[in-house]
Formats: C-alpha cells, sequence, structure tokens
C-alpha cells in the first residue's frame, strides 16, 4: 500500500514539475515583451524622425558633437536614441515687427518692417553650431534692428519723408547684409511698411514742403517773367533795326501786310489807301 502511494505521489510529482516550468516560461516571455514595447514607445521619438518638404536635418552626436559633415534630407530618417536630430526650415521665412528708432536730429520715428530670410543650407550645421534653432531671434533680428536705426539715423525727418522708399530699403538692406556677411545667413528683402512721426512733426514736415513747394514755384514764375521780358526786348530791338535799316515804321510794315493778304482774298470789300503814303490803310465792308 505504501509502494502505491509512493509510485502515485512520484506519478504526480512528475506532472507537476512541466506546468510550473511552462507557467514561469509565460512569466518571462511577457516581462521581455513589455520592456521590448516600453524601450520601443521610449525612444520611438528620438530615432525615428520625418524630414518634411523644406526642411533639413542636423544630427548632434554624444560622443562626437554636431556633424558638420553630414546633413539629413526630406524623407524618415533613423539615427541612434542617444543622439538628437534638429530640423531646420530652409525655405524664404518672413520676420515682422516695430521699432523706434531716432533721426539725426534726435526725433523720433516708428517704423513697421517685415524681412525674409533664409539660411545657408550648404553651412546650416556650422550655424546650429553657432546658434542653434533659434538664429532668427539670436543673429537676425537685433541686426535688422540694427540696420534700421544706422540708416535712418543719417538723416532727418523731412529727408526720409521726402527719399524714394525703394532706394531707403536697399540701403537699409545693404547695411544689413555687410553685418551678415560672415554668418550662414542671408537676407533677402527687407520692407518698411508703415513710418511715423508724432501728429506735430508731421503736420510740421507737411507744412514745411508745401512752403518749398510753393517757394519753387514761385521761384519758377520770376524766371517764366524773366525769360520773356527778355524775349520782348530781343523782339524790340529787332523791330528798331528794322526801322533803321528799311526806313519804314513796323506799324506801317504790318498794314502793308494786312493790304497784301486782303487783296488776295476773294471777299468783297473796300480799301481806301492813304493819299500821302503814310496813312494806313482804311478798310470798308470787310465781313463776308
Amino acid at each position: 500500500m505504501s509502494a502505491v502511494l509512493d509510485d502515485f505521489d512520484d506519478d504526480e510529482g512528475e506532472l507537476t514539475t512541466p506546468k510550473v516550468t511552462g507557467s514561469r516560461f509565460g512569466v518571462y516571455s511577457a516581462v521581455i515583451f513589455l520592456v521590448v514595447v516600453f524601450l520601443g514607445v521610449l525612444f520611438y521619438d528620438r530615432s525615428l524622425h520625418s524630414v518634411r518638404a523644406g526642411q533639413l536635418g542636423i544630427r548632434w552626436s554624444r560622443f562626437t558633437g554636431t556633424r558638420l559633415d553630414e546633413v539629413y534630407k526630406e524623407g524618415l530618417r533613423i539615427i541612434p536614441p542617444w543622439d538628437q536630430l534638429y530640423i531646420y526650415n530652409v525655405r524664404q521665412q518672413e520676420m515682422h515687427d516695430s521699432i523706434t528708432v531716432l533721426s539725426s536730429n534726435g526725433l523720433p520715428i516708428w517704423i513697421k518692417y517685415s524681412a525674409r530670410y533664409q539660411p545657408d543650407v550648404k553651412r546650416l550645421a556650422k550655424l546650429h553650431q553657432q546658434f542653434g534653432p533659434n538664429y532668427a531671434e539670436i543673429l537676425i533680428r537685433p541686426e535688422i534692428v540694427s540696420g534700421l536705426r544706422q540708416v535712418i539715423g543719417n538723416y532727418k525727418p523731412e529727408e526720409i519723408y521726402s527719399r524714394d522708399e525703394e532706394g531707403l530699403n536697399t540701403e537699409v538692406l545693404k547695411s544689413i547684409n555687410r553685418e551678415l556677411r560672415p554668418y550662414p545667413v542671408k537676407v533677402d528683402k527687407v520692407l518698411s511698411k508703415e513710418l511715423r512721426l508724432t501728429l506735430e512733426l508731421e503736420d510740421a514736415i507737411n507744412d514745411k514742403l508745401v512752403a518749398e513747394q510753393s517757394a519753387l514755384s514761385y521761384e519758377y514764375r520770376i524766371r517764366s517773367e524773366s525769360d520773356e521780358a527778355r524775349r520782348r526786348e530781343i523782339e524790340a530791338r529787332g523791330i528798331r533795326n528794322f526801322e533803321l535799316l528799311s526806313g519804314i515804321s513796323i506799324l506801317r510794315w504790318r498794314g502793308i501786310q494786312a493790304t497784301e493778304k486782303l487783296a488776295t482774298s476773294t471777299n468783297a470789300k473796300v480799301i481806301i489807301m492813304g493819299g500821302n503814303g503814310k496813312e494806313l490803310p482804311f478798310l470798308l465792308n470787310g465781313t463776308p
């Protein structure tokens, strides 16, 4: 009886052992699977990156730093999870703001501007190493403000108002790009959307410009009258010389010319000539 029980116990033990081993294997597999899923979710955003149209990626390695010789183009890119990929917009971008600058005589001028800029794709890694993704605020905006202040500060308010807008914007752009030449960025266009003074200054400048135009108009009229006086003087000298040379007064000469025209016309007329040859002809019934 004891032997039978021992055999039964042995058989039961042999049946129980595989069940315990299988259960442990399932637990281990589930734990490993969960760890893999956790690591996949944890490093998904750090390993897979989508570089979209108009973008380029710069990789920073934890062991070697910024990869200056490598630029990631458009598409799905995979990097080690311990590295970082910085994505840059390399299209033309716009920046706009408003600032107050001082003119050459110290008067404040409020300017609303906009600027189009673009990074140099060939030196994008250098731009990232020097300034980082916030390069527009760190580098470009201060240079635009500096260029506006430098150029506007050379003029008085009335000179700015009377100056060609395109020429002023071109001068500002040249000043900005001259300062940005050592850096891997370029400003393509600067526009002064609005330029305002205080109302009192604007009225004073407008009155001054109106007065200047009135003075110029007055000078033009004086020159016109002087030219007309010279013309009449020359004409009078010509008439005097004609009378001296011909012995005929200009009035009689005009009468002779009128008589010739009347004589050749088809209209009925009666012309009475002077008896002594000095009087002017007299016209009767001169209507057609």
